[in-house]
């Protein structure tokens, strides 16, 4: 067994979602989680001050997954 781990945009979940019960796996766990990285971040305005905000938001998906061996 392997474990998978992914973090991703979003907006991305469903396709992921759906993707993954195409090849036959029924289950993930789904964690809302904030990062940053190669996006940078965005401005915002709060009580009229400029605020940066480095983190956005992500979400992890881990899935549990046999792994067989292949047969030649």
């Amino acid at each position: 067994m392997k474990k998978i781990e992914a973090i991703i945009k979003p907006y991305k979940v469903e396709e992921i979602k759906n993707s993954l019960v195409e090849v036959g796996v029924h289950g993930m766990t789904v964690t809302y989680v904030e990062g940053f990285g190669s996006q940078g971040g965005h401005k915002e305005n709060y009580r009229a001050a400029e605020i940066a905000v480095s983190f956005l938001p992500k979400i992890k998906i881990e899935v549990v997954v046999e792994i067989g061996r292949a047969h030649v």
